[in-house]
């Protein structure tokens, strides 16, 4: 069974990907069609060895004629420049017409270049409403608009012979008013669209090309994917750092922008870690490598960005299923309103009331406000480092009511830093102390050696002599004539921090003690989730005493210590078993030994570059740049979402409901501009609907930090 990735471009909204992805799955022999409509990619999989791509030419453009499909880079087919071309159209249609309409002449004249703008503008509508109509037995919003346009100009021009050609009928410039504001509207879709769809691809544009590999004095330049764990890799000003690794020597500043959404550089040194997809900016680095390329920073994002599963948020499943029977209903008003009239022997009226119901009525509000709501917010939060597997879970974190966390690497850093040194001889100081241990950890990239050597930053250094490496238990070397021991990592009784003891022929002569630090956005974050009236708790394998003293600072009340994987899934899932009917659980962790909890919460979020892949496989959000604020900024972002959907959804409502009851009433029949009314009551709500959606780009959900937010604290 061979995959296979086409991009198939100009598809404009979500339904009419779920149609293409219908269209393709039933050519024969493919299986586990996937259309996603955020990276434009097909994929499938099929054991088909014969020249299968003519079929699945004829299934894309059977479905979608303005479809561009495209394979490894090279175009397919022969359209290009369509967006200039729809624009000139657009424009030619708008000018001709409004001259037809505006611009004293004969009327008959008039009636033609009415004629022809309409033509030009409502073609590309005409064509889709007839594929859908006829290949796909589907009635939508094309077939409604041009239905009523339709209808509406028959109307109009029976008028205007009505009237011996002296004036327009009643009908035609609404027609002209109709296809052009529907026009805007879909021209901003597809604005919204692609301003989404460059936030997210612009995640994609981290992926590097080569990797110049160090061999002693020689560089040679090799595929990322060639390169194995604990290799020396050259990275230069300018390029991507194509690996995740350690820096062994150099310096620079980065860019980690399209990564972590964090538009300030970072400066990386010896000791520092760096993630594959961060630019530098100035300096070389050399960098050895703690991942294969499949497991990298970079590869974990484009995996995540390529299969995030397409779901829809309960809101847009619900809207979807409406408009679809509501189309038909529609329709079936429509037909009554007309054979009523009919019985009643006016046949005119009967047509232009079934039109205003059709007007009125049509469901475009619906079903392109909501859709564009959620996938303009999964383009914000991919811009800013939450990665969204699919807008259902949008919802579900905009109505947490409780998130539990696990505490390593995900509240704290995962890293150590030096909490006290302590000299056990009066006659070594405590700086001496903490320079024999950073002369023992200066070549390790443990954890603990990174702390002490980060803290012993300034001092010099020297290489030392009978340097033995013993696994388990430390280090031993020469310095000045004596034996220096350092290791023997063990937690100091009194207050449960890692210490590292430092022996001079066979003597203790003092100790360091670490401790894990609190990442510096974690008490932001806790306390805004409790302001939010969202229930805290923390799990931990940690002890009961480092646990406790983490949750105090957070001001978690809740906390469970010395837990193994098993016993946080059980936690969990009483937890899950308590909660009432319309209640949701978020767990937010990192290691692998969270992803049965993250895959069993209501909500999985995890921190991504910190994280296991099994453990950002198994989780529905992925933070990028393992910062707990993003998770503020996800509630924040998801709760201004499920805002708009609803006020869309309400404004739409209320206004086709107000227009349908004063058409029935007969209060329009009074003003005269019934049509022009209808015309408002359903393009206008529509382009209102859609403008209103395009604040989600502009929300500012306090991105920018507060000055306490910067204060690391530690345990």
């Amino acid at each position: 069974m061979n995959k296979y990735i086409y991009e198939i471009r100009n598809i404009d909204c979500a339904q009419c990907a779920k149609h293409l992805e219908a269209s393709i799955a039933r050519i024969q022999g493919f299986k586990n069609v996937n259309y996603n409509f955020a990276t434009m990619k097909l994929t499938f999989e099929t054991e088909r060895t014969d020249d299968f791509y003519p079929e699945l030419k004829r299934a894309v453009y059977r479905t979608e004629p303005d479809a561009e499909i495209i394979h490894d880079n090279a175009k397919l087919n022969r359209k290009s420049s369509k967006f200039n071309i729809d624009l000139i159209i657009f424009a030619l249609g708008v000018v001709i017409g409004f001259i037809g309409w505006l611009v004293p002449m004969p009327i008959v004249v008039s009636l033609v270049l009415i004629t022809i703008g309409m033509c030009l503008l409502l073609y590309k509508t005409f064509f889709k409403a007839m594929v859908q109509l006829f290949k796909n037995k589907t009635i939508g919003e094309h077939f409604l608009i041009t239905l009523a346009v339709f209808g509406a100009y028959g109307l109009g021009i029976f008028h205007t012979i009505e009237h011996g050609f002296e004036e327009l009928g009643h009908g035609i410039e609404e027609c002209l008013m109709v296809i052009i504001l529907y026009n805007i509207g879909k021209m901003l879709e597809s604005s919204v669209l692609k301003k989404s769809r460059k936030n997210i691809s612009a995640l994609m544009e981290i992926q590097p090309d080569f990797a110049m590999l160090v061999h002693g004095n020689h560089e040679h330049k090799v595929h990322p994917q060639d390169v194995k764990i604990g290799s020396v890799i050259k990275v230069r000003p300018g390029e991507r750092v194509p690996l995740d690794g350690i820096v062994v020597s150099g310096s620079a500043s980065a860019d980690k922008s399209h990564l972590t959404g964090e538009s300030l550089p970072c400066a990386l040194s010896k000791g520092s870690q760096v993630l594959s997809g961060t630019i530098l900016l100035d300096g070389a680095l050399e960098i050895q490598t703690t991942s294969v390329y499949k497991d990298s920073a970079v590869s974990r994002i484009m995996n995540l960005i390529d299969n995030a599963n397409d779901k829809k948020s309960k809101t847009e499943t619900i809207i979807n299923k409406f408009a679809k029977w509501y189309t038909l209903a529609v329709i079936g008003i429509a037909v009554i309103a007309f054979i009523v009239y009919l019985c009643l022997g006016n046949i005119i009226d009967g047509i232009k009331y079934a039109l205003i119901m059709l007007f009125i009525s049509c469901p475009c509000a619906f079903a392109i406000s909501v859709p564009l709501a959620y996938f303009s917010a999964l383009g914000k939060a991919s811009k800013n480092g939450i990665l969204i597997k699919g807008s259902n879970y949008l919802d579900v974190a905009a109505k947490l009511n409780h998130v539990i966390f696990d505490k390593t690497g995900t509240l704290t850093t995962g890293d150590f830093t030096v909490k006290e040194i302590i000299s056990l001889d009066t006659k070594y100081s405590t700086q001496t102390i903490l320079k024999l241990a950073a002369l023992g950890e200066q070549n390790s990239i443990h954890p603990i050696a990174r702390a002490i050597t980060h803290k012993a930053h300034g001092m010099e250094i020297e290489k030392v002599e009978n340097f033995v490496e013993n696994s388990g238990s430390g280090v031993s070397f020469t310095y000045k004539g004596d034996v220096v021991f350092v290791g023997n990592i063990t937690r100091n009784n009194s207050d449960e921090l890692t210490s590292v003891q430092v022996l001079i022929n066979e003597k203790p002569v003092g100790k360091i003690l670490l401790a894990d630090a609190l990442k510096e956005s974690s008490i932001p974050v806790c306390e805004y989730l409790k302001e939010q009236k969202i229930k805290l708790s923390m799990l931990s394998g940690d002890n009961q005493k480092v646990t406790a003293h983490v949750a105090d600072m957070l001001g978690i009340k809740e906390y469970h210590s010395g837990l193994t994987p098993e016993q946080k899934y059980e936690i969990l899932e009483s937890e899950l078993n308590k909660q009432q009917k319309g209640d949701y659980t978020a767990f937010v962790g990192d290691g692998i030994n969270d992803a049965p909890s993250l895959s069993r919460a209501d909500l999985g979020i995890s921190m991504g570059l910190r994280g296991s892949p099994a453990t950002v496989e198994a989780s529905d959000i992925v933070v990028v740049d393992d910062n707990p604020a993003k998770i503020k900024d996800l509630h924040k972002i998801s709760k201004f979402t499920r805002r708009i959907v609803w006020e869309n959804i309400i404004f739409a409502v209320v206004t086709k409901v107000t227009v349908i009851a004063l058409e029935l009433t007969g209060v329009l029949a009074h003003t005269g501009l019934e049509m022009l009314i209808a015309v408002l009551g359903d393009v206008g709500v529509t382009l209102l609907a859609i403008l209103n959606s395009l604040r989600i780009f502009a929300y500012n959900y306090g991105k920018k930090r507060n000055k306490k937010d910067k204060e690391k604290s530690s345990i």
